[in-house]
């Protein structure tokens, strides 16, 4: 019979993670390069990258991988 075992979800789900100042993003005319750099350097990660909207305009991109964040897209005002 084999043996029951409970996976450890604890050590998964933890992550330290810090509230973004979304007025200090620069408004570039290259955002949609560096969101198309960002989303291939990073392509080989899979499922651990994570994208988040905030608001209407501004995209956050978070790879757990790699433990890299960026934020794409103009400031709220």
């Amino acid at each position: 019979m084999p043996s029951q075992r409970v996976a450890d979800i604890l050590g998964v789900v933890h992550y330290d993670v810090k509230i973004v100042d979304g007025s200090r993003v620069e408004n570039t005319s290259d955002e949609g390069l560096s969101f198309a750099a960002f989303s291939l350097a990073h392509a080989a990660c899979g499922d651990h990258v994570l994208e988040v909207r905030v608001g209407e305009r501004m995209l956050l991109e978070w790879c757990m991988a790699c433990a890299v964040m960026e934020v794409f897209g103009p400031p709220e005002r």
